[in-house]
């Protein structure tokens, strides 16, 4: 039975200091645009399809395009990060000017700005049905098996976006057993079915705080939400508390990332021995984030599959 391995990451909270706004544009999720802009003179984006820095003061109204996401610098390096880029708060100087049309229409490039900025192939295809049918039966089969001599686990278990649920069973990200001692701190909510297709995901996620992000490993992920692992989980990560968004997903066998530009709660939380895990909800996805986390699903489970 495959079980996701918990991280420990050593830097768990990182503030988020500067002047410069870091933004994202993306497609289905990913993100395929990365820029900073500082008014009136930093203007500069990289591309899953050109990662060297360009200058472009149309990127002055990309702040205010609907469509922008903005991220932390943390959540910005991991996405500069699955392109082989390594982000410096430092600006870069004397990098190629791009002259374009104004005002900017990020939402309708013309040829010429795709070329300029690499992203002629942007736009995939999407997720292949037979592929997330058989994702979905064998994360079924997965979820149905039961060992019989744990019921009391069955009784405790509790994922992202579920909270407790009593049919399916209780094994952490580290194959040990919840039998015990599972905090919610909502008390009278509901036991909740968890119908979305629950995943094993080897990652991180960037979630905000705040002025800081948090970064913590990937237990498992879900169109719903996501189970997470800290070595000791801020405070303020209690059962109910809000969380702004957005959240940055990273798988660690792939170059898969997302970006989601929506908010969320924390579900539950619980301490055990290897660390503080917690469940996250999101709030309500767009059809292409929905699409966006399918195919990541189905990246995700296919390189564990073939390791």
């Amino acid at each position: 039975m495959p079980v996701a391995r918990s991280g420990r990451p050593k830097a768990a909270v990182i503030p988020d200091a500067g002047e410069i706004k870091y933004l994202v544009l993306t497609d289905r999720a990913a993100p395929y645009l990365l820029a900073r802009v500082r008014w009136p003179d930093v203007a500069q984006a990289i591309t899953v399809g050109s990662p060297d820095w360009l200058d472009d003061p149309g990127l002055f109204d990309l702040p205010y395009h609907p469509g922008a996401v903005q991220v932390s610098f943390a959540q910005a390096a991991s996405v500069a990060a699955g392109w082989g880029r390594q982000l410096s708060a430092e600006v870069a100087g004397g990098v190629p000017s791009f002259i374009r049309r104004m005002p900017a229409n990020w939402s309708d490039l013309s040829p010429v700005e795709r070329r300029a900025y690499g992203l002629e192939s942007v736009g995939r295809r999407r997720v292949s049905p037979r592929r997330l049918r058989r994702l979905r039966s064998s994360q079924a089969n997965i979820d149905a098996f039961v060992p019989a001599a744990a019921p009391a686990s069955r009784q405790a278990a509790a994922f992202a976006g579920g909270g407790p649920r009593p049919d399916v069973d209780g094994l952490t990200a580290n194959g040990r057993s919840q039998a015990a001692g599972l905090t919610s701190g909502l008390g009278s909510v509901a036991t909740e079915r968890r119908l979305e297709v629950r995943v094993p995901v080897d990652g991180r996620v960037h979630l905000r705080w705040g002025r800081a992000t948090i970064s913590a490993g990937l237990v498992d992920l879900s169109e719903r939400g996501f189970q997470c692992v800290l070595p000791e989980a801020p405070p303020v990560l209690a059962p109910g508390a809000p969380l702004d968004g957005p959240f940055v997903l990273e798988a660690e066998v792939t170059t898969s990332r997302i970006c989601l530009g929506v908010g969320g709660r924390i579900r539950w939380n619980r301490s055990i021995r290897a660390g503080t895990h917690f469940g996250v909800v999101f709030g309500k996805l767009a059809d292409a984030e929905t699409e966006g986390v399918q195919r990541f699903l189905v990246a995700a489970s296919s390189k564990r599959g073939s390791r």
